[in-house]
């Protein structure tokens, strides 16, 4: 499970007094407790000008939740989120439902199935929640304060799947039991307008204080296989007047066009084109932004998931592994580079690019050190429902201790990272990470752009 309050109420109260609130002319009118956060949400883009069609007191369905996750989400980290290669849902094609499949948000009932039209109580809204904001990347290791459930008198038809899911909302003031009876009425359906503040609270204590009218448009591309790729475009007018993505905000003297994705005319034995180099003989290192945008990251999740369903249990994931032993230089006790191997388990599809790409590493010139790897290990799910990138064998950590993760929150896993004085941290323009990169993989040192930074972490689908 996962948390980190980056601000609670003063957070909330601080955002809601930085941001304008514009009165609306709704078609429906939200209950007047209400009309500040709906406000908020509506001029952040987490909810559309569109939502209130609708009452807002009516009870939302998953259809409509699943808009509102989708946004928040992409409001939260600035990337633009597309669709993915296949339809994972049978009874609906609506591309926000793809959207948080393939985000991590939802997965349906086991048996491709998203009911749409469905209702959700408050503790399955908990759960996407958490998953979202885990997706995010905006938390760390959470466990449940020790009184959490006191005042709450219905904590016992809380369902075990989602206690610590609630517990969360709880602690981080997200949601909280009725003041006047101490329910948390955990089965009851949420209301369309319940949804809009829960969204915009999260976007308080998560999200950036930003000084312009947030944009969003619905972009329609083709992949190689001239499937309609559909991507959620987030931009942001400044007050100067400029529109700029949203991911550009604090730096619009920064912001480029948006290119198609174009990599080099040879390509790894997975079929991924490799990546072209610059004037300098460098790989540019993207962001998962950008592979979501230019539709690099769709197809690569159609390389590892043909069908377009991911792997769900050990059983599965174990038969699309393949045992790998990698030629490496590691260091003696006196200093010396010496000629090694590594084994480990890595997807059938990225074996021989695996094998290729630490073959270069190894015939290179200076001849980097590699003294521990980490590739697929089936991990039980994290309390948000999320599976590890691991668990798809998709990922590789090296050097862990030497190269540490640093979450947003501070929490870190490792112990330094220093490529100026440790030959085990890798540089950005060395050779470890060059040649992830040219082969299309993506390096945690600047992979996303939440705030979590991960130098251990290689990864083909970027997450």
């Amino acid at each position: 499970m996962i948390k980190g309050i980056k601000r609670l109420c003063s957070s909330i109260i601080a955002a809601t007094m930085v941001l304008s609130i514009v009165p609306k002319a709704y078609s429906y009118e939200p209950s007047f407790w209400a009309e500040d956060a709906v406000n908020n949400a509506t001029r952040l883009s987490i909810i559309s000008e569109e939502y209130s069609t609708k009452s807002f007191q009516e009870y939302i369905s998953r259809s409509d939740f699943v808009n509102v996750a989708v946004n928040l989400y992409a409001t939260l980290t600035s990337e633009n989120v597309s669709t993915g290669p296949k339809q994972p849902f049978s009874d609906t094609n609506d591309v926000f439902a793809n959207m948080a499949y393939y985000t991590g948000l939802v997965s349906g009932d086991g048996e491709g199935h998203f009911l749409p039209q469905g209702t959700l109580t408050r503790q399955e809204l908990c759960k996407i929640i958490t998953s979202l904001l885990d997706s995010a990347g905006v938390l760390s290791p959470y466990f449940p304060s020790e009184h959490v459930f006191d005042n709450i008198k219905d904590a016992d038809e809380i369902a075990y799947w989602a206690k610590n899911h609630v517990a969360f909302m709880i602690d981080n003031l997200l949601m909280s039991g009725d003041g006047d009876t101490g329910l948390f009425r955990p089965n009851d359906n949420v209301t369309r307008e319940e949804a809009a503040i829960i969204a915009y609270r999260c976007y308080a204590s998560y999200g950036k204080n930003l000084d312009g009218q947030i944009k969003t448009t619905l972009r329609e591309t083709k992949d190689s296989n001239n499937t309609s790729i559909y991507t959620l475009v987030k931009t942001i007018i400044l007050p100067s007047g400029a529109t700029v993505a949203l991911r550009y905000a604090d730096n619009p003297s920064a912001a480029t066009e948006v290119t198609p994705w174009v990599g080099g005319s040879q390509t790894a034995p997975s079929g991924t084109p490799f990546q072209i180099p610059d004037s300098n003989g460098h790989y540019r290192l993207k962001t998962y932004t950008e592979t979501l945008a230019s539709g690099e990251a769709a197809e690569k999740e159609a390389r590892i998931f043909p069908d377009g369903v991911k792997y769900t249990s050990k059983e599965e994931a174990d038969a699309h592994m393949s045992e790998v032993s990698v030629n490496v230089w590691q260091i003696n006790e006196v200093g010396d580079k010496y000629a090694s191997t590594l084994t480990f388990k890595i997807n059938t599809v990225l074996k021989d690019d695996v094998i290729a790409i630490f073959d270069e590493i190894f015939n290179s010139d200076d001849k980097p050190p590699i003294k521990d790897a980490t590739a697929y290990g089936w991990r039980s799910s994290m309390a948000s429902g999320l599976y590890s990138d691991h668990n798809y064998g998709t990922v590789i950590d090296l050097n862990y201790n030497e190269n540490y993760t640093v979450y947003a929150s501070g929490t870190t896993i490792g112990t330094f990272y220093d490529p100026d004085n440790s030959i085990y941290s890798f540089p950005p323009d060395g050779t470890v990470v060059q040649t992830f990169a040219k082969y299309g993989w993506l390096w945690g040192g600047n992979a996303w752009i939440n705030g979590t930074v991960d130098y251990m972490h290689f990864t083909y689908l970027g997450k």
